[in-house]
């Protein structure tokens, strides 16, 4: 183990040394190395106990000396360390490997990898520091300090945020006077909520980083639903807390959401990829550079950090930090090839992508590879239009809302199966439907290794990102003509429904395929959750990968006005909708003022049903019984006009098509009240008897492999 002994005061004086990071697989070192160390406050010790995970920190942190073992799982020291030393930010970094079997040929070995030394295990500190050791200047300048708050903004712009969503109030007033002297857009919702929401839609549109400040107490509580959303649907959201001052923690001051109080921090922890309190002024500029790289990171997700008022307030020096992480080539050519192969020999091969599939060039690469292969493509109701659905190699999308076209082929029989980006879920897999599990081979591709194998026994387990797996294969068939396979006739097959009898109603089919007809081609749709959701996933036809935004992951109601508006700051030059119910657009409609405030002009057609349809429909499939929850009174049109809306009321068919005019010009929101029939309604599975009785999957053909 580690022998530290007593030299850390002694060396603590002279050294420039401030930040450290030990790499190591074994806990119970890294344990043993925080105790003996937590005295000495000259020196700040971060541990990681596997080498992705110190990558990230060293391009959050960028410590001065990395010291790490060379024999580690997954991701060895010797290629950590060259990773470092080739990122032309982080390649200034000092790295020592070290190893308990530690030989003249490794010792080379890790010299050519980069490291500064090569040490045998036990060590100790003073060969430990001792390269790197140095005298402190003698007349240190003077550095000038800032404010934390204007520290923290200046990052975020650094970052690339360019809108902050939220609500002003007493503990978070330092960060929003910050943002009056940077170029950053502040919008102010009218609810936490909408303004997680409008985050969410802003960073699914730009696979950037969306920004929330709120409050403590009641706002960082409201703003929890947007949160786990968030959190189930991979989305990169910071949400910024403020918080009463550190002296006032458990004395019962109003709003206290400290470790004695609330207990914010606890609370998010369930739900986000970091959740932390800003315990000093001078560890902010590191936990927000690592709150920042991890919400990015892997599979992306939201962060949460509370700030003390009398730290955001706090003035200090701003510290020289940078770096970047960059990771790649994690899978292996071999396995590469095997998937190829596998999908080359296939008689009826599938590709069903998700929503991992969304970004970085994936789409473009998944369309190489299902043309070249000659393959299949389905998509989950999340996913919807990562592939073209137009294309004649589309089967639309499988699971909740989806087509007749894609059931078909996989109820037909599947040997082999690539599903990539998704994890299986229930809405996603119409059920868990057993076709799934494919006869030959299932292989399953995800960053976040705790989706694969949840809900299925795939054959081979792939923890990767979709764009770099897709990028791979796609390389291997870019020489190579396509495969000749029987394409499948018909495309896209969609329900034929009857339209509506009643003379002041309009079946929402005909609603979506007229509104369709006259907004442009690359609009972008986001959808609310209830029947209007399966409706829009069934009969939409989406062309652009960025053209759906639907967070299934939660399926809370009342985000889709949010999301327009998020999704509209993100894309200003195209058109953006938002379809939700009657029963979402009255948990969220004062969005509608924000909407108005900005000047933003998003289209809200609500599919006005005057009831929780989905609610009702469900609970007499499952009981056999109609229980009646009605959503009126209800006069969207007025409360859409008092909130500063332009609106319209349709009950026919062709009433929408002649507010085309109203449609294009209208400056700001527009509010449609789009009154449906509820007698009219897609056919879907009993998802409750699904998750009651669940299927069983068939079992593997081979043990997986699991490539990280």
């Amino acid at each position: 183990m580690y022998k530290l002994g007593r030299s850390v005061s002694s060396l603590a004086g002279t050294m420039q040394l401030r930040r450290v990071l030990i790499v190591d697989d074994d806990e119970l070192q890294l344990r043993a190395i925080q105790r003996l160390l937590r005295s000495h406050k000259q020196l700040e010790v971060t541990v990681a106990n596997n080498a992705i995970d110190a990558l990230l920190q060293v391009g959050a942190v960028k410590p001065d000396l990395v010291v790490m073992d060379v024999y580690m799982p997954g991701l060895d020291g010797l290629e950590a360390c060259r990773r470092i030393k080739a990122n032309p930010e982080t390649r200034d970094i000092n790295v020592i490997l070290a190893s308990a079997t530690m030989t003249p040929d490794l010792e080379n070995i890790a010299r050519e990898a980069g490291a500064l030394r090569a040490i045998a295990k036990p060590l100790t500190l003073e060969a430990l520091l001792e390269p790197v050791i140095a005298p402190e200047p003698e007349e240190p300048a003077a550095n000038p300090t800032i404010r934390c708050a204007d520290l923290l903004v200046s990052m975020l712009a650094e970052a690339g945020v360019e809108v902050v969503f939220g609500l002003p109030g007493g503990p978070i007033s330092a960060i929003h006077d910050a943002l009056i002297d940077s170029n950053i857009r502040v919008i102010t919702t009218r609810h936490e909520s909408g303004a997680m929401f409008a985050a969410a839609g802003y960073a699914q549109t730009t696979g950037r980083l969306g920004v929330v400040a709120v409050t403590s107490g009641p706002g960082a509580l409201n703003s929890m639903t947007g949160l786990a959303s968030a959190w189930c649907d991979g989305l990169p959201v910071l949400l910024l807390v403020g918080e009463v001052p550190r002296n006032a923690h458990g004395k019962g001051v109003l709003q206290d959401g400290s470790a004695h109080g609330l207990q914010i921090v606890e609370m998010a922890r369930h739900v986000t990829k970091l959740s932390a309190e800003i315990p000093r002024a001078s560890a902010l500029p590191h936990l927000v550079r690592r709150a920042i790289a991890t919400a990015q990171s892997g599979r992306k997700g939201p962060v949460l950090l509370t700030l003390p008022i009398d730290i955001t307030t706090a003035e200090i020096t701003a510290p020289r930090v940078g770096g970047a992480v960059r990771m790649g080539e994690i899978v292996s050519s071999a396995t590469l090839d095997e998937i190829l192969a596998l999908m080359l020999e296939a008689k009826r091969p599938l590709i069903l992508a998700g929503s991992g599939v969304r970004g970085h060039g994936a789409p473009a690469r998944l369309r190489v590879l299902a043309e070249r292969l000659g393959c299949p493509v389905v998509t989950t109701p999340k996913a919807k239009g990562v592939f073209r659905e137009d294309h004649p190699l589309a089967l639309g999308v499988f699971g909740m809302g989806g087509h007749a076209s894609a059931r078909r082929y996989l109820e037909a029989g599947v040997d082999v199966l690539l599903a990539i980006g998704t994890s299986l879920g229930d809405t996603a897999t119409d059920g868990f439907s057993p076709c799934i599990q494919a006869s030959h081979a299932l292989i399953h591709v995800d960053i976040d290794a705790r989706q694969i194998g949840k809900s299925y026994s795939p054959t081979h387990a792939i923890v990767a990102s979709a764009s770099e797996l897709l990028a791979g294969l796609a390389d291997r068939l870019a020489e190579r003509p396509p495969t000749r396979r029987r394409l499948i006739a018909g495309g896209v097959e969609r329900a034929a429904l009857p339209s509506s009898t009643k003379p002041d109603r309009i079946a929402s089919q005909d609603a979506l395929i007229e509104l369709q007809s006259l907004l442009p081609s690359d609009t972008i749709y986001a959808i609310d959750s209830g029947e209007h959701f399966v409706f829009a996933t069934h009969y939409l036809q989406t062309t652009s990968p960025d053209a759906f935004i639907a967070m299934t992951g939660l399926g809370s109601m009342g985000q889709s006005i949010g999301a327009a508006i998020g999704a509209q700051l993100a894309q200003p030059d195209r058109v953006v909708a938002a379809i939700c119910g009657d029963g979402c657009f009255a948990m969220n409609a004062f969005e509608i003022a924000t909407a108005v405030a900005e000047r933003l002009p998003i289209r809200v057609f609500v599919f006005n049903d005057e009831r929780l349809g989905m609610v009702e429909t469900g609970h007499q499939i499952v009981y056999g019984r109609n229980p009646r929850y009605p959503t009126n009174p209800l006069d969207v049109c007025s409360v859409a006009r008092g909130l500063g809306a332009t609106t319209l009321r349709v009950e026919q068919a062709g009433e929408l098509r002649a507010a085309q005019e109203m449609l294009r010009k209208a400056v700001g929101p527009v509010v449609i009240d789009v009154r449906i029939d509820p007698a009219i309604l897609l056919p879907k599975k009993d998802r409750v008897a699904a998750m009651t009785i669940p299927a069983q999957p068939k079992a593997a053909t081979r043990f997986p492999s699991i490539v990280n």
